[in-house]
């Protein structure tokens, strides 16, 4: 249990040093049967999934993260977690909803609004440790469209790539396992600790989808060390996936 608890307390130290303000494959589905129409401003909350429905579907319990509480702002108030990664182009992929990511070569972003929120688990004997979800909205559909094949282009380019930030707790990030599919960009992560730290691995699942005028952007790390006691049905390969698509079945019925 010591393992777990330094396992979880270091994550949290990522976000803290992150400037957070806030806290493969995959099933075949049908497309929604109307485009989406949409969102703005605070609504946009109402897309995340709380602690029930995430119960619900990863059949453990979940708890909010207290020193992370809900969040929504302008576009302009998003801000990069380092300053000088390696590769650049592949920031996104380990870590959710950074300016440069949302940035043009310009340096222009259509991001209007964002939120983000966090659940940590209620338990030791579990398989997931966090999940992470958060929400964009833009100016259109079309808007998103374009934003969603430029990410999707730019984590293929990022398979079998490692990001390195200035970190002394996950400084390795290998990047793996990118697909897309049913409108959701998908990627496996390993948080590497660094040489001198306890702390094990963290395998995280990554997923971006876009729905309507929205992307949405989840991320589902599990614990380093696995028993066939614990309890839930997380599964790295799928449930970042199915986050995504119980949000964008959201953007729908709120649109």
């Amino acid at each position: 249990m010591s393992n777990r608890w330094y396992f979880m307390a270091g994550l949290l130290a990522v976000l803290l040093v992150s400037g957070c303000t806030a806290t493969t494959g995959g099933t075949a589905r049908p497309a929604p049967s109307a485009a989406a129409g949409s969102l703005t401003g605070s609504t946009i909350r109402q897309v995340m999934l709380d602690g029930a429905a995430l119960s619900k579907l990863l059949n453990q319990p979940f708890k909010t993260v207290p020193p992370f509480p809900p969040h929504f702002g302008d576009g302009d108030k998003l801000v990069d977690r380092y300053r000088s990664p390696a590769p650049a182009e592949c920031l996104g992929v380990v870590f959710m909803l950074q300016k440069s990511t949302y940035q043009s070569a310009t340096g222009k972003s259509d991001v209007r609004n964002f939120a983000t929120e966090g659940w940590a688990h209620d338990g030791t004997s579990v398989r997931v440790d966090l999940v992470v979800e958060g929400v964009v909205s833009l100016p259109t559909a079309q808007d998103a469209a374009a934003l969603f094949a430029r990410f999707s282009a730019q984590w293929k380019e990022c398979d079998g790539k490692t990001l390195t930030v200035p970190s002394d707790i996950f400084p390795e990030n290998p990047i793996a396992d990118v697909r897309v599919a049913d409108s959701v960009v998908a990627a496996t992560v390993s948080r590497g600790a660094g040489a001198n730290s306890i702390l094990l691995s963290a395998p995280e699942a990554r997923a971006i989808g876009v729905r309507g005028n929205c992307l949405v952007e989840v991320d589902v790390t599990f614990f380093g060390n696995s028993y066939p006691s614990d309890e839930g049905s997380g599964d790295v390969n799928t449930s970042a996936v199915d986050i995504a698509h119980a949000m964008m079945d959201k953007v729908s019925a709120l649109s």
